[in-house]
Parts: C-alpha cells; sequence; structure tokens
C-alpha cells in the first residue's frame, strides 16, 4: 500500500514543499518540512494536525523550501521534536546554519503569538485575548522563536547517512515498536544543492523514489542527480520504480543559458561591464547556504585567474563581498564536505595537498606557489571578504569609495535576508546592476516585481517562449513602497499582558491533557514519561519536566499568574513559562502546591535525579572537577590572553571571559576616535588575507579593524531572540533606477532533460509535484503520452503504460502497485515438517501446503480440507473484501491425496548464487589445480569446467577424465558437484 499526499507545494505558486507518504502498518514518512518567505503559519496546519502519526522524517535540500519550518514545528509543534529524522551530513550542517540565519536576520519567522495553535488546542480557545489583557497590547507580539543553541540541539539529533548506503530501519525509535524495520531509506545525489538527496524508499513491493529539484547536470562544485551513470546510462537501482514523486518546475523552460560555461561567462560578463566600466555595485541574491556555494566558488576562482579583476592597488579591481548572518561559519563547515562534491573539486584538494607536500620535501616553494593563491584550497576565500553584521554591511554600502563591487547576499526572494537592505541602499542608482538568480513566477514582494519587469522589458514569454537571459534593463524611475521590520522589545503593561497570556495559554493545555488522559487515552505527558523511563541522557528528565504540566484549581493558577506576572523578562529566555508542580523550583517564596487530581509525574515534588555516565570503562571521569584551585586559575589567565580564538562551529564561549578579553584589547589598540578619522580619511592599512598585492596596501573598503568587536552586533540581536518582543513596521519609498538582469543559477531540470529522463527511468506511477498548475498540467499530459507504452524514441522497447497524477494540495492519491498481497500463517503441523538450510546467512525452505481458513484449519477433519479447498478461489479473490477475509487464511499440509501427486511432479530447486573466484579458493585450499580460462570459464584440474550461465544458473561439464575418476577423491566431476552444491541451497518438494 502506498497513499501520498502532499502537503505543500502541489499546483501552487509556494515554492515550500512538504509530502506525506503512508505505507503498510500504518507508516507514515514525512519528506521535508519546508515553509517559504512569507512565513505564514497557517501553511503548517496539515503538519500540525498529522505530527501525532507521523513515523519518520526525510529531509532533501539545505533550503528554505525544504527545511525553513523545521526549527519552527520543533519548537512550537508538540512532540514533533521527537520523531526520528534523517538527511546527509551537509543538509544536517548547511540546514543548520539556514535557521540561524533566519531569525537571526527577521523577526516574521517568528510568528505571531495570536495566530498559531496547538494541535491540542483549538484555535477558537486563542482567538480572544485572555482575561485581564488587552487585545492591543498584544497585537504584533511574536512567539519566542528557536535560538541558535536550540537550532544546534534540533540538527544534532539528525541522523546522517552517506550516498547509496542502504539503511534498513529496524528500530529508528521506541515511540514507533519497531514497526519501521519493514522499510529500507537509501539517499542518492540529487545535484542542485550539497547533500541534496533523492530519496528511494523500499518495503516489501513499493519501491518508492522521491525526487524534488534536481539537476542532471554537473556543475562546477556539485555533482549531478545519480539517475544516470557516467556512460549516460539509467542507473539500475533507481530505475523502474513503483512510484515516482518528481518536481515539475522548469517543465516549460527548453533551454537553461545554453549550458553551464555560457551561463558562467554571461555572469563575467555582466560584472566586469557594471563594476569595470561605469563602477557600479552587482548584487546578486541567493539562498544563504545552497546555491550560493557556486556562486562563490566561481567568482572566487574567477578573481584568482584573472588580475584585473582581483587588483586592489589603488582603487582598481571588484571589491567581491559574501553577505549573510553565518558566513563566517559557512566558510568552515564547506571545507569539511569537499568529499560531496564534484570529482573536479575533490582532484583540485588532492593536487594541491600533493604540491604542498612536494614543497616540503624539496624546500622553500614560496617562488611557485606562494603569492600567487596556488596554495589556497578550493574554498579558502583569498578575494571574497565576509560581511555577517548589519554595522559591517552599512561600512561596507557607505565607503565612498568609486570603486566597483560585487556583493552575494542572502536571500534570493529579497524578503529577509542582507539582500533587501543592499537594493535599497543601490535601488536609485542606475549605474548598478541586480541579478535575478531564479525565476519567481507568481511570487510576491520584490523579487517578484523585477521578475515581471524583466520578463516585460526582456520580451521573455514569447512565441518561442525562450528566455533571453542576460539582458539588461533599466528600470523607469517608479516609486516602490518596502515595508521594513523591527524587532522590539516589550515593556511594562504589553509585558504583563504577554505573561498573563502565557500563563492561560499553558493553563488551557493542562487543562486538555488531564481530558485525555481522564478518557483512557495517551496524552503526551504518559509519552514523555515512557520515553524518560527508557532514556539514559543526564539532561532528558528536566527537559520534559516543564512539558507534563496539570490543571490546578482557579485560586492556584491565579497565585500562579500574578507571580509569573512580576517575573524578570530574562526568565522567558527558555521560551516556555512554567506552570504546574514546577511553580515549587521557579516561583518566588513558593513552598506549597496542590497535587490533588494530578496524575503521573505532576504528583511528585520536581526533584530529578541526575544518572551517572558510564561507558564501556566504568563511570565517566570529569577531569575538570578534580582541578586545583591554581590549576583553574592559570587556565582562566590563558582564556583571558587569548582572546582572539578560532571560534568553532557548536562551541559555546563565556560571556565574562570574552568581555574582559574584548577590554583588553581594546585598551591596548590605539584610541576608537584615532581609528574612526582613519577610517574616513580612506587611510591604507596592510593586505590581508582577503586578498592584496605586491604593493603591500589596499584601501580600506569597510572591513573592521583587527580590534574592533565585530562580533557586539550580532550577540545583541541573538540576545533579542531570548525576550518578549514585537515587530513593528516602517515603510521606506525607494526610486527604483536601478538595471535588472536574470542568469540561471537555480540548478534544476528543465523541459528537455524531463521529457528525456522519465521515459527512460519508467516508472508505473507518476506524482507531479513542486510546480505551479500550468507547469504540472503541461508535463502531465506530455507523460501520459511518453509513458503510453508506445515505445520509446524508436527503440521498440515498450511498457505497460504509466499512470500519471497530478495531485493538488491535501488530496490522497492511491499509488500502490497492482498487485494483491495478502499475510498467511502457517499451520503448526506445516511448521514441525520444514527443513530449513543456510545460504549465505539466510534461512531458506521449501513448502508446498494447503491453502484454507482458520476455523477449518482448527478443526482438523477431511470435509473441512475439501471446503477448504472448494472455497479457496472464492476468498483469495481480490474483492473489497478479500483483503480482510484473506487475514484469517492458514497454510496447512496437504492432505494425503494431493500429497502423492504433487511429490510426484516436484522438481529440485537451487536457491543462492556462488562466486568463481569464492568456489576456486575453496578448491585450492584442497589441494586441486584452479585456473581461469577465458571468460567466466574455471577449470579444475585440467578435466572439470565450471561456467556461470547467468544469476543463479552455474554449469558443470566434464572436459574428458573427470567420470572416470568418480569416487576416487579430489578432482572428480561428482566432487566439483558437491562443492557447487555446497554454495547453495537445494530445496525439492515432496
Amino acid at each position: 500500500m502506498f497513499h501520498f499526499t502532499p502537503l505543500l507545494g502541489a499546483q501552487s505558486d509556494s515554492s515550500a514543499c512538504q509530502s506525506l507518504l503512508e505505507l503498510d502498518n500504518g507508516i507514515k514518512i514525512l519528506v521535508d518540512v519546508g515553509w517559504d518567505e512569507t512565513f505564514d503559519v497557517g501553511m503548517l496546519t496539515e503538519l500540525e494536525r498529522y505530527t501525532p502519526s507521523i513515523d519518520l522524517i526525510l529531509l532533501t535540500h539545505p533550503t528554505l523550501s525544504h527545511m525553513g519550518a523545521y526549527a519552527h514545528a520543533c519548537k512550537h509543534i508538540p512532540n514533533f521534536s521527537s520523531i526520528p529524522v534523517y538527511s546527509t551530513f551537509p543538509v544536517s550542517n548547511l540546514g543548520r546554519l539556514l535557521l540561524q540565519d533566519l531569525y537571526l536576520s527577521t523577526p516574521i519567522a517568528s510568528t505571531h503569538l495570536l495566530e498559531t495553535s496547538s494541535a491540542s488546542i483549538k484555535a477558537e480557545d486563542f482567538s480572544a485575548p485572555p482575561a485581564g489583557s488587552s487585545g492591543e497590547l498584544l497585537e504584533g507580539a511574536l512567539k519566542l522563536p528557536p535560538t541558535s543553541a536550540e537550532i544546534d540541539s534540533y540538527c544534532t539529533r539528525i541522523i546522517t547517512l552517506k550516498y547509496s548506503q542502504p539503511t534498513p530501519l529496524h528500530s529508528a525509535a521506541a515511540r514507533v515498536s519497531g514497526k519501521l524495520g519493514s522499510i529500507t531509506i537509501t539517499a542518492y545525489s540529487a545535484g542542485h544543492t550539497l547533500g541534496g538527496t533523492i530519496w528511494k524508499i523500499q518495503q516489501a513491493q513499493e519501491s518508492i523514489v522521491y525526487a524534488v529539484d534536481w539537476n542532471h547536470s554537473r556543475e562546477n562544485c556539485l555533482r549531478a542527480a545519480a539517475f544516470l551513470s557516467g556512460g549516460g546510462v539509467p542507473v539500475e537501482t533507481l530505475g523502474r520504480p513503483t512510484a515516482l514523486v518528481c518536481s515539475s518546475k522548469n517543465s516549460e523552460v527548453t533551454n537553461i543559458a545554453g549550458g553551464r560555461k555560457k551561463r558562467d561567462e554571461m555572469l563575467l560578463t555582466a560584472i566586469r561591464k557594471t563594476a569595470l566600466e561605469r563602477g557600479g555595485t552587482v548584487l546578486i541574491p541567493t539562498d544563504s547556504v545552497g546555491r550560493v556555494l557556486e556562486l562563490v566558488y566561481l567568482l572566487e576562482h574567477a578573481w584568482r585567474k584573472d588580475p584585473v579583476l582581483s587588483s586592489r592597488a589603488k582603487g582598481k579591481g571588484i571589491g567581491l563581498y559574501l553577505a549573510g548572518r553565518r558566513v563566517k561559519r559557512l566558510g568552515q563547515v564547506v571545507g569539511s564536505m569537499l568529499e560531496w562534491m564534484d570529482e573536479g573539486v575533490v582532484r583540485e584538494f588532492e593536487a594541491i595537498a600533493g604540491g604542498e607536500k612536494r614543497g616540503n620535501r624539496g624546500g622553500n616553494n614560496d617562488d611557485k606557489n606562494g603569492k600567487d593563491g596556488n596554495k589556497a584550497g578550493p574554498f579558502d576565500f583569498t578575494h571574497l571578504n565576509l560581511i555577517s553584521t548589519q554595522g559591517h554591511l552599512s561600512r561596507v554600502l557607505n565607503d565612498g569609495s568609486e570603486r566597483g563591487r560585487v556583493i552575494i547576499a542572502s536571500d534570493s526572494s529579497l524578503g529577509w535576508g542582507f539582500s533587501k537592505e543592499v537594493l535599497i541602499k543601490l535601488a536609485s542608482d542606475e549605474k548598478n546592476l541586480v541579478v535575478l538568480t531564479e525565476r519567481a513566477d507568481g511570487k510576491v514582494g520584490w523579487a517578484g516585481d523585477l521578475w515581471d519587469e524583466w520578463k516585460e522589458g526582456a520580451g521573455y514569454g514569447g512565441e518561442e517562449k525562450k528566455p533571453v537571459a542576460g539582458q539588461e534593463i533599466l528600470m523607469n524611475g517608479k516609486k516602490a513602497h518596502v515595508d521594513i521590520p523591527h524587532r522590539v522589545v516589550l515593556e511594562g503593561e504589553e509585558l504583563d499582558s504577554y505573561t498573563r497570556h502565557m500563563a492561560a495559554q499553558a493553563a488551557l493545555t493542562s487543562q486538555h491533557a488531564s481530558l485525555v488522559s481522564s478518557s483512557g487515552l495517551p496524552n503526551a505527558a504518559e509519552a514523555d514519561d515512557d520515553d524518560a523511563s527508557s532514556s539514559s541522557d543526564d539532561d532528558s528528565d528536566s527537559e520534559r519536566q516543564g512539558k507534563a504540566l496539570t490543571t490546578a484549581n482557579s485560586k492556584k493558577i491565579s497565585a500562579a499568574t500574578v507571580m509569573l506576572g512580576g517575573a524578570n523578562p530574562a526568565g522567558y529566555a527558555g521560551g516556555k513559562v512554567e506552570i504546574g508542580v514546577n511553580i515549587l523550583l521557579r516561583g518566588n517564596n513558593v513552598y506549597d502546591y496542590d497535587v490533588r487530581g494530578a496524575k503521573g509525574r505532576n504528583r511528585m515534588f520536581p526533584f530529578v535525579m541526575r544518572r551517572r555516565r558510564v561507558d564501556e570503562y566504568g563511570e565517566v571521569v570529569r577531569a575538570e572537577e578534580y582541578m586545583r584551585a591554581e590549576e583553574k586559575a592559570e587556565e582562566d589567565a590563558i582564556d583571558e590572553v587569548d582572546a582572539k580564538e578560532e571560534r568553532v562551529m557548536g562551541k559555546k564561549r563565556k560571556w565574562d571571559e570574552e568581555q574582559k578579553a574584548g577590554t583588553a584589547a581594546r585598551r591596548l589598540s590605539r584610541g576608537a576616535a584615532d581609528a574612526g578619522k582613519k577610517r574616513k580619511m580612506g587611510k591604507f592599512k596592510k593586505g590581508t588575507a582577503g586578498g592584496g598585492d605586491d604593493d603591500g596596501y589596499e584601501p580600506d573598503d569597510g572591513e573592521p579593524e583587527e580590534d574592533e568587536p565585530e562580533e557586539d552586533d550580532g550577540e545583541d540581536e541573538e540576545a533579542l531572540l531570548t525576550m518578549p518582543s514585537k515587530v513593528t513596521f516602517s515603510t521606506v519609498e525607494v526610486e527604483m533606477r536601478v538595471r535588472v538582469s536574470f542568469i540561471d543559477f537555480s540548478g534544476l531540470h528543465d523541459s528537455r532533460s524531463l521529457r528525456m529522463l522519465l521515459p527512460l527511468i519508467k516508472p508505473r506511477k507518476l506524482i507531479l509535484i513542486g510546480g505551479r498548475e500550468v507547469e504540472t498540467k503541461s508535463l502531465g499530459n506530455d507523460c501520459r503520452h511518453l509513458l503510453s507504452g508506445r515505445g520509446i524514441a524508436g527503440r521498440g522497447d515498450s511498457t505497460t503504460g504509466t499512470d500519471v497524477y497530478m495531485p493538488s494540495i491535501g488530496i490522497k492519491v492511491n499509488a500502490s502497485v497492482d498487485t494483491n498481497a495478502w499475510t498467511v500463517k502457517l499451520s503448526e503441523n506445516l511448521v514441525r515438517g520444514l527443513k530449513w538450510q543456510n545460504v549465505r546467512g539466510l534461512g531458506v525452505v521449501h513448502v508446498v501446503g494447503h491453502l484454507m481458513r482458520a476455523e477449518d484449519s482448527k478443526a482438523g477433519s477431511t470435509d473441512a480440507e475439501e471446503r477448504g479447498m472448494k472455497k479457496l478461489k472464492t476468498e483469495a479473490s481480490p474483492d473489497a473484501e478479500g483483503e480482510k477475509k484473506a487475514q484469517n487464511l492458514v497454510l496447512d499440509v496437504l492432505p494425503p491425496v494431493l500429497a502423492a501427486a504433487t511429490r510426484s511432479v516436484a522438481q529440485p530447486i537451487h536457491v543462492g548464487d556462488i562466486r568463481l573466484a569464492d568456489l576456486r579458493r575453496v578448491l585450492l585450499d584442497d589441494g586441486l589445480t584452479a585456473e581461469f580460462r577465458g571468460e567466466g570459464t574455471l577449470l579444475i584440474d585440467g578435466v572439470v569446467a565450471v561456467r556461470k550461465g547467468g544469476v543463479g544458473n552455474v554449469i558443470i561439464e566434464d572436459g574428458g577424465g573427470g567420470m572416470l575418476r568418480r569416487g576416487k577423491g579430489k578432482g572428480s566431476f561428482v566432487d566439483v558437484r558437491r562443492r557447487v552444491y555446497d554454495g547453495l541451497a537445494v530445496v525439492a518438494g515432496g
């Protein structure tokens, strides 16, 4: 059984993608947790409804469309974070940076407080403001978003897989009771992004291939999709699936910029024309961690090869910048993922590593590999300057330099990242250029408006429907009104109202949990108790302590509300308001709590016993607990001196030590006023790793001084995420005179590749999602003709025809394989007579029996057997009730009359396969001579030949003399045959 339901991304203008797969045993698999740039929480309603029944989550790409709502769901949807998640290593780590960049960049992603609801509480419970509060005070209030530390914890839970590694899910999680053991998942390369995945899901007869947003061609640093082998032949493991889920994006695009090399040259030409000739700035909006790697790799290597672009002497050359909240982490992380990239990148890295080794052996090699940058690795940024804070970006945009610049900024929608702020600054100057890297048909926002203007001005969508990529159009100077969101911390009455609302919301959650428990149904608190009993994590109990809420009487709730209302805003750093028995720990001067009517853990004092960590060597010893006082003092001193320590992903900094180190550094440096004056005067400083020429100086283009605390801005923004806040908007009027161009760097399949590959894959069922309505219907109509079974491209191949489905959002499709399968039990009499044989660790047995109903089998009479034989055809018929009746079928021993007839016609069956190399090794160990002669022929003692005629088909021939030595020991025909049979299972009826 296979049912498919698109939750998001089917015949829709939105790029968000979420799909639900339902298999046998009630297994539900969620593929992708996507969102779009609107951050509409209403899009997640269906996801919230299905969460309690989801058993597994698979992630395909580290983009907003495929992973944008993952942190929100883990934070705000109950029990979502307990579902096992699988992805590749790059998707997990790059997705972590994407989500951190998202919540640091815009407050809109936090979602409004009064718009969201949980799966256990009705929306109307929160539509009206709670008692004692004002709806006006809560207008614009935001839910506490996931912090960077929480996002780290969510992404650390993701189980990472390698490509082409089949993974049976024997016991992925205790909550599914091992029912995932019937499923095997395998990840294959999808192209498009680093670590992008095509998922193959195997269960019994169902073979499902989920391929959304893939790219069939290689790129500068990314692999191609795994559908085709190196010789252009379809890969067998992905061919002929029972169901193929494929995206229909770009199904009307017939030509993408003429290939990769032409596309790259088109971009470099536009950069030279704008930045060198006109002295303008080129803005390239793209996503945070996905397609940005292709652009970064291309431009970094172009700057290394072309001295005109990279020269910085006397204001020449072009400045190259990458702007994003997590770009510094991106540079560190990508260096550890080279094995996931294209073979060309791997060879480049190996050549550099080999050159360094030879240089070390041969002496000083600086003249050859030193200053020209040849020593730099594929993703060592020697010319690319990283911008990670708002202040740094402002300095770059307002430096007053006439030097041309290229700024790669997040995000591609121009809605929430640094790209929006850069465009506001550049829009009024016609010498600047905005290069759109993705199509934005039907999208709202600034990117959609620019795309529509470019299409109209460039003649896109004519009779031939071919994009005129690379053509620049000049905006006509019309006014654009842009809304800029701001996060404001709640104070005074707004904070009090926020506190009361959160307390009332927690009380309603507790009340609902109590009603569920009183009705006898399992609730979240009981599930958490079960998980905690089997968990060995030290922090698991303390985390679940706040999840189990209880219902107290109205007086106790009112008292808790008052006490929480006067709490410090810093107490909201955890993202929850604690009610219930935990008030004994969190509340001030609270020494009693009414537990009458409470259940489970809420009846007990909230004390958590810390478990001792034990490994294979015994109890884990923490060395820091046994340090002497003088040793701790020495370490503290070292940490204060080493204030410039390199920051590693996932490593937490100590605020006190960072503050002391920053103070000491500022005292030793020059005065801030003098440094500011020099920056304004355009003084020159020494060249850094970001690039430079032989003159040893370069113009100050806005980069922070070494003694400048660049991260202070980012730390302030991170601190705002932990406090109750609201969003306000300011409107900016922008005069649009900038030039706009489009060069396709989306890295997606086009119409030609879809119509060429789909007939080669030959799926039995084809489900089209991930595109707009017109794209989906156009591709679906063509596929019905291409896959109709009439033959493929004159090859003479024929298929049985393929069913094509084009579901809308929320519409369930039954795409089960066209076979009938039932579960049949073996009777005790039949099991006693089975003779098992082992073949490569598997048990094999030949069964000949009589299929009958369970009640007839229990009767054990001949009449019952005869009735069962007469009704066998009826019981096994695939009617509406056939499946239900077949659940009671039993396979029993044959009646004596039928057993004799069956035994006379039964033929021996050989099960398994044998490798000639293994057979040769066994014969050599026995002292025989065994040599390969010709192709696939093994000659033993010069007289007996063994050949393979196919899988499981072994041919043994006597070349003369082997039969004469029958029974005379080794080397005889019979002995060789026995050795062959030892590697197979010989089963026979009777």
